[in-house]
């Protein structure tokens, strides 16, 4: 099998890694002759594929990576997502696309409450908000104050032009 290495110096992460390194050192006073050699690997990292790339496109795909390594863990850890019980690569790729889906929402719910509500805790509080089915429309109940705060930082001002004007689908 082929493969390609892509040594790439990130001049803002070499400056980041520098940063926090010496400062850590400086605290400790620690530094000595080995700073040196660590201050020289600082901003650097190896990419490794049996494709080619674009030299343009390394660092970010490296980056986007990282990002989806990171968004994994969140989904592992935070969502729970059940362990792997499938037989066949077909059922694998579905599971990834669903899980993959869900982190989706999660961040991007996430991301919207920010820090001033916990996602867990929005949930549990919306699971009750409910609507009447009637047999052409939808009526959707009243509110509880928590209810109307998260809609109101969410900037969801009409609840009812999200709910489906008649059932079925």
């Amino acid at each position: 099998m082929h493969l390609n290495a892509y040594v790439i110096l990130d001049p803002i992460r070499k400056q980041r890694e520098t940063s926090k390194l010496l400062s850590n050192l400086l605290e400790d006073d620690l530094i000595d002759d080995n700073t040196d050699n660590a201050l020289l690997s600082k901003g650097i990292f190896i990419l490794i594929s049996s494709g080619t790339i674009e030299t343009t496109q390394v660092v970010p795909l490296y980056y986007k990576r990282q990002k989806v390594e990171e968004l994994f863990g969140i989904a592992k850890d935070d969502i729970e997502i059940l362990p792997l019980r499938i037989h066949s690569e077909s059922t694998l790729r579905g599971y990834l696309l669903i899980n993959f889906i869900a982190l989706s929402i999660y961040v991007l719910l996430n991301t919207a409450l920010g820090n001033k509500y916990r996602l867990e805790e929005t949930l549990s509080i919306m699971r009750n908000l409910k609507c009447k089915i009637y047999n052409d429309h939808f009526l959707v109940s009243e509110r509880t104050k928590q209810q109307r705060e998260i809609l109101e930082h969410l900037e969801i001002q009409h609840l009812e032009n999200l709910v489906p004007k008649t059932p079925g689908i």
